[in-house]
C-alpha cells in the first residue's frame, strides 16, 4: 500500500486534501465518494435531462460571444498543424 501512496505528488494529495476538508469529510471518504460516483456514472447511461443540464451549465456565460463566421472551418482551427 505504501507503493501507492509515493506515487502521489504532494501537490495532488494537497488538492485531495483541501477538497476533502471543502466537503466535510476524511480524506477516505472523499476518495471512497469520489470512486462510487465514478462507478455508477459507468454502469448507466446519461439521461436526456442530465445532457441538456451539463451542456447549459457549460455554456453560461457565453450568451455575448459573436458568432462563428459563416466560412468557418476545421482548417481555421488546425491551420498552425500539420
Amino acid at each position: 500500500m505504501s507503493s501507492v501512496l509515493e506515487e502521489i505528488k504532494p501537490e495532488t494529495a494537497d488538492l485531495i486534501s483541501e477538497q476533502a476538508k471543502a466537503q466535510r469529510l476524511s480524506v477516505d471518504e472523499y476518495l471512497n465518494d469520489l470512486l462510487s460516483s465514478a462507478q455508477a456514472s459507468r454502469s448507466r447511461p446519461m439521461s436526456l435531462a442530465e445532457i441538456d443540464q451539463i451542456l447549459n451549465e457549460l455554456s453560461e456565460g457565453t450568451g455575448g460571444l459573436p458568432p462563428l463566421p459563416g466560412n468557418f472551418s476545421r482548417e481555421d482551427i488546425y491551420f498552425d498543424h500539420d
